[in-house]
């Protein structure tokens, strides 16, 4: 069976399963998402997206979140149709993420929504101000493995991420992207 349609199947009781989870604190919620990472295959996944339901802005249809996924504030994070976020992503919303439909991350890639300042040099760095910056990410995008993406950051649609690629400035539609930074190599659109 697709993934699709045990979704569609799954959908109504990950719902109300979800709904239960409102009556719970969103702190105990949160701590329940690291005691359900390791719970594998479909238990794991479907537990996975209805913690997700409870605990994100917004989240759409057949998303998979697979295990090890560290996500911070979640409530300023939206999730598309079709998204598949793989094993070890570090996902920090804090700054606002928007994830558009039909979205694949691959494993132990990491999307950052703040920076640190070093303007104050009477302080660490580390003490510094922090800098929140929004991220979106287009429809259909694919992320390689081990990708960075930096806060502030713009992904058109249509754009392919190469693995290990340092994305440090908006990109346009319809392209391929890599390196370190991250460079378009060529269009992926005719």
């Amino acid at each position: 069976m697709k993934g699709r349609y045990l979704f569609r199947v799954a959908y109504p009781v990950l719902f109300l399963f979800s709904r239960f989870l409102y009556l719970l604190p969103r702190q105990l919620v949160r701590f329940f998402w690291c005691s359900i990472d390791l719970i594998p295959g479909f238990l794991g996944v479907g537990l996975r997206y209805a913690f997700a339901l409870r605990l994100s802005k917004k989240i759409g249809h057949n998303v998979f979140l697979g295990r090890g996924i560290e996500v911070l504030c979640w409530e300023r994070l939206s999730i598309g149709d079709n998204v598949s976020i793989h094993k070890d992503c570090y996902i920090d919303a804090t700054g606002s993420l928007i994830i558009g439909d039909n979205v694949s991350i691959a494993h132990s890639s990491s999307i950052l929504t703040f920076e640190h300042s070093w303007s104050d040099s009477s302080k660490p760095i580390k003490y510094n101000q922090s800098i929140y910056s929004p991220v979106s990410i287009g429809d259909d995008v694919w992320i390689g493995c081990g990708c960075r993406i930096l806060s502030g950051i713009c992904i058109g649609s249509r754009v392919v991420v190469a693995a290990g690629a340092v994305v440090t400035k908006n990109i346009p539609a319809g392209v391929l992207i890599g390196g370190v930074p991250a460079k378009v190599i060529k269009s992926i659109v005719k």
